[in-house]
């Protein structure tokens, strides 16, 4: 129920900050600015999927613990809050090099990174130029991803 609700209210929130129109009112040009310097809606779909892969028997105190995480990993003290760990995507490797080569094409791999949700990644990694990307540079470039679409604040100086 709570996951619904919460997965509910992450799309209407998203729908609204993706289709609306620019706003013209200088408040809502803040606020607008606000949403977007923080990530605010990056930061609810992360921590909804998060809960929709965990499932937690208490939503909220899952939610408490995910953003204690996230705030630790901020001022750089813990492991930024990721749902996949290196023997999922180590997983998602071997799925993909069916005939064990110890490499994936490019397509694979950009195919890989957007299944595991990461939409911003190293368009030439090592070995893209022979069209083989091997198990580290993938672990390596998922990782570097994932950090960062899951890193949903900006950085204290």
């Amino acid at each position: 129920y709570y996951i619904t609700n919460n997965l509910r209210c992450v799309q209407s929130f998203e729908a609204i900050m993706t289709t609306a129109a620019v706003p013209t009112n200088p408040k809502s040009q803040m606020a607008e600015a606000y949403v977007q310097k923080h990530r605010i809606p990056e930061l609810f779909e992360n921590m909804t999927a998060a809960l929709i892969h965990s499932q937690p028997e208490n939503a909220k105190k899952f939610m408490i613990k995910y953003l204690e995480t996230l705030k630790e990993y901020r001022d750089e003290k813990g492991d930024y809050p990721a749902m996949f760990t290196d023997a999922n995507m180590t997983a998602v490797f071997g799925m993909l090099d069916v005939t064990n080569k110890g490499y994936i094409s490019m397509e694979q791999y950009r195919s890989a990174l957007k299944t595991l949700g990461v939409k911003k990644y190293n368009a030439r990694p090592d070995g893209c130029e022979k069209d083989q990307i091997n198990l580290p540079t993938f672990m390596t470039e998922a990782k570097a991803g994932l950090e960062q679409a899951s890193a949903n604040f900006v950085k204290l100086t």
